[in-house]
């Protein structure tokens, strides 16, 4: 037994490394600090397991096939007081091995589209014990999708405050991977080339910029379904040069510090993650107010912020961060303080542990008060 007395399963079935797979990392990471038994339930041969096992975080292995993952967690179920589901699919198979195996149910809600009006939707959500938002805008999302707003509960993300390399080190990586002109001040985005981050708006900002001054250049990490028709949008705004598509780079938010800006140009956000990693490496940021986005960026505060889809405005802002060094200083001041304290992976650990306390009651706060 540990000292808090409770076993938790993190689960996570996807097969790519994104976000929500960073953050069950990161949260089972956290708990085992807190001398929780937190493992993970992943698929085999996933980035999640492999990253996972370096981490030293215990693994249960899940088949690839649905069918074989729901009776493999099933199997799992018993060994552990709390389902912490981080996906819409862990979810769905949470649920269905509970109709055998019924464990307390803790699901994190990263995504700001709603889910489809589906009998098993409603079924799902219902069977929840708590719904975790990271942040206030899906909360209020789910509600006025019929989620009762005592099933709900807010916590943010989190993200660690290393890993970071030098500014020189990061350019040296980029330039593995991409011919950035020397003597540029360098724009960046990291983000999957799908529609809800809308690169459009980002390449149309660039356009505008580039329209005021031709010093900077501006770097896309990150691949997708898009890349094709954003190299023709490119091409049209004659922007070969200015614009540059990396591609994916594995942790690439380690490469921060070799921007001078980090822009974000979502239509769709459920908080902005990289965000947070880009106030932590000290750089400045200009986004777009989507979702869940004004939650950690505070306008003229920690960050500047205009409407979504406003490339001149998106525009504007990057420019006002390049040529007005005191602003972007006092920006990132802020934004590196309030981080440091709202989105501390320690904070995000003890308030999941108030969770669980909550959903298993008095049984675990007997275990709590006396260990």
């Amino acid at each position: 037994m540990t000292a808090f007395g409770m076993r938790i399963l993190h689960v996570n079935n996807e097969k790519t490394w994104r976000g929500g797979e960073r953050q069950t990392l990161l949260t089972a990471v956290e708990q085992r600090r807190l001398d929780l038994d937190s493992w993970i339930a992943c698929r085999r041969a996933s980035p999640l397991e492999k990253n996972a096992r370096e981490a030293e975080v215990p693994v249960a292995r899940l088949p690839v096939a649905a069918p074989a993952a729901l009776a493999a967690l099933v199997r799992l179920a018993g060994g552990f007081d709390v389902l912490h589901c981080h996906t819409g699919r862990a979810h769905s198979l949470a649920v269905l091995a509970g109709l055998t195996r019924r464990r307390p149910l803790v699901v994190s809600r990263r995504v700001d589209f709603l889910p489809a009006r589906s009998w098993f939707n409603r079924f799902k959500y219902g069977r929840a014990d708590r719904i975790v938002c990271v942040s206030r805008f899906i909360a209020n999302q789910l509600q006025a999708w019929g989620v009762p707003s005592g099933q709900l509960e807010v916590i943010y993300v989190a993200v660690p405050d290393e890993g970071w390399l030098t500014r020189e080190e990061g350019l040296a990586a980029l330039r593995a991977k991409a011919a950035i002109p020397p003597g540029k001040r360098i724009i960046g985005n990291i983000a999957a080339l799908v529609p809800h981050k809308d690169h459009h708006t980002l390449l149309r900002a660039a356009k505008a910029l580039l329209d005021r001054r031709d010093d900077a250049v501006w770097v896309v990490i990150g691949e997708g379904e898009l890349r094709d028709e954003l190299l023709h949008l490119r091409a049209e705004l004659n922007l070969e040069p200015h614009v540059i598509f990396a591609g994916f780079i594995p942790q690439a938010q380690r490469l921060l510090r070799a921007f001078d800006v980090f822009a974000m140009s979502s239509n769709m956000e459920g908080l902005g993650t990289i965000v947070l990693d880009a106030n932590l490496a000290g750089v400045p940021v200009a986004a777009t107010a989507a979702g869940g986005l004004p939650e950690t960026v505070q306008n003229l505060q920690t960050g500047l912020l205009v409407p979504v889809a406003d490339a001149a405005g998106l525009a504007d802002a990057v420019g006002q961060l390049l040529s007005d060094g005191a602003l972007a200083g006092r920006l990132v001041a802020a934004a590196q303080a309030r981080t440091r304290v709202e989105f501390a992976p320690a904070h995000m650990a003890r308030k999941y542990v108030e969770i669980y306390e909550a959903v298993l009651g008095g049984a675990a706060r007997s275990a709590l008060s006396g260990s």
